[in-house]
This record gives C-alpha cells, structure tokens and sequence, in this order.
C-alpha cells in the first residue's frame, strides 16, 4: 500500500542581476529536461542588467546524464504527478514569496519563459499562481492537457503569448505534430499567439530570446 508524508525539502534556484530600485523586469524562467538552472540562465544575458532581474527554477528531481557524468534535472514523470505538481507550486510559491516578501509582482512587467520540458511547468505556475503576466513564451514544449480557460481569466487580455519553434527542431514540427500543442496553448489561455520560427534546432538562441520582447 502507497502512502505520503510530508517533509522540509530544499532545491535551489538562480538569479541573473541585482533587484535593484532600477528594475522594472522580470523573468520567470523554467529550463526543459535535463537541464540546470545555474547553466540555462545564462542565456538571459541579453537583458539590460539594470532593468531584468531573472530567475530559474529548476526540475525537483536530479539524475545522470548519458555520459555518467553530467547532472541534469526533470520536472515529472507519468509516476505520482499529481504529488510532484503540488511539490512544484510549493517550491515556486516558496521562491517569489522569499524573493519578494510583501513587495507584489504587480510592480514590475512580469515575463514568463518555458523551453520543452519546461513549458508545461510555466504555463502551470501561471495558472495555478494566478500570475499576471506581460509576455509568456512558450519554447518547443508541450502544454498540460489539463488546464482550460477559467484558469487563465486571471490575465490581461493585452498581454503577449509568444510560441518558439526551431525550424530543424528535432522533437516538433511546425507543420505537423506541433500545431495541436499551439492550439491548446491559444484556446486555455485564450491569447492570441505570435508564431516564431527562427532557423535551428531544439535549443535556446539568444538573439531569438531577445526578439521575443519586440
């Protein structure tokens, strides 16, 4: 017989920049599978420092990569998601809170940014945090068949939902698999997207990154 309990946890998480009076961004990101926050952040670096503050979480669980000697990170698997999806709001909600305290996110123009993995553990952060944001790009991933639109009703209708395909991509297609995945993200959140389809493969581009606030 399965039975949980309850424990202290602690997981880390990175920042890029200072938060500062000066800034007036800010950057939620979730790195996909296998990836470490401390390295995936470092492609926000085309930010103006001043004004973007920047902050990674990072997938709960860690294992070894292939090669036996990188460490990488994953959001959830088919076991026990429910459990892992409350242990990621916990560690989100944990994270602004220690961030921020009393200070409301409502100050600063509010960017959420997910890549593979990681787009359906932002899209549930922003459902199931009720966060307010300026800009989401949703980044070659899939989008939780779960959420609908009463959960996005929380959102500014102005806001900007940007989805990002590499042309070579090698888990997607534009044209074939990855259109039902852009059709779920426009009807739960209910925002119109703007489709970028730069030339590469299933990857982070800085200069596409940058574009994405144009």
């Amino acid at each position: 017989m399965e039975h949980h309990i309850d424990f202290s946890f602690s997981a880390p998480y990175y920042t890029l920049n200072e938060l500062s009076d000066q800034t007036t961004d800010i950057w939620i990101v979730c790195p996909g599978y296998g990836q470490l926050g401390k390295y995936f952040i470092r492609r926000f670096d085309v930010f103006d420092s001043e004004k973007h503050f920047v902050i990674a979480l990072q997938g709960l669980s860690k294992f070894y990569l292939p090669d036996q000697k990188n460490v990488g990170a994953s959001w959830m698997t088919k076991e026990g998601r429910e459990t892992d999806m409350q242990n990621q709001k916990s560690y989100f909600d944990a994270v602004i809170n220690t961030l921020f305290n009393s200070k409301p996110l409502s100050n600063y123009r509010i960017h959420l940014m997910g890549f593979s993995q990681g787009v359906s553990m932002i899209s549930r952060m922003a459902a199931y945090s009720k966060i307010d944001f300026q800009t989401m790009v949703l980044w070659a991933g899939g989008f939780p068949p779960e959420l609908e639109p009463a959960d996005f009703n929380h959102i500014n209708r102005s806001a900007n939902l940007k989805v990002v395909i590499g042309s070579e991509d090698e888990f997607y297609a534009l044209d074939k698999n990855y259109q039902p995945e852009v059709d779920k993200m426009e009807a739960a959140i209910g925002l119109k997207p703007e489709i970028i389809v730069f030339e590469g493969i299933h990857e982070v581009k800085r200069e596409v990154l940058a574009s994405c606030l144009s």
